[in-house]
């Protein structure tokens, strides 16, 4: 029974607490727009081209490298805040004095991040 409740529990903070922008990333993405098209003539039977099985480079790759995103990573203070909390619910999982002590020490470890966070 206890087993089954904190299951229950765990299941609903995480329902509520996922961002919805995830769902959103999950999405199909919009069809693009028809560009205005100009008609090519295919050749008439078989070519070289067809007769190729696998996988190959499209011919419109480029080779300019990707410009690296700054936003990519959430930085020390983030990452002291997500510790923290896994910290503060791990400790009130495991209950008694031990995990009294494990949330408590988690709890000050995402004060901490959101202190230099929110500076």
């Amino acid at each position: 029974m206890n087993r089954r409740i904190i299951s229950l529990t765990a299941v609903a903070v995480l329902a509520i607490t996922s961002p919805a922008s995830l769902a959103i990333a999950q999405a199909p993405a919009p069809a693009p727009k028809a560009a205005p098209s100009t008609f090519v003539e295919k050749p008439i039977g078989p070519t070289v081209a067809a007769s190729k099985l696998g996988v190959s480079r499209a011919a419109s790759a480029s080779k300019t490298p990707v410009a690296h995103d700054t936003r990519l990573g959430a930085g020390r203070n983030v990452a002291l805040m997500v510790v923290g909390g896994a910290a503060l619910v791990i400790g009130a999982v495991i209950g008694g004095a031990a995990g009294l002590l494990i949330a408590v020490a988690g709890a000050a470890i995402g004060l901490y991040g959101l202190y230099y966070f929110v500076q």
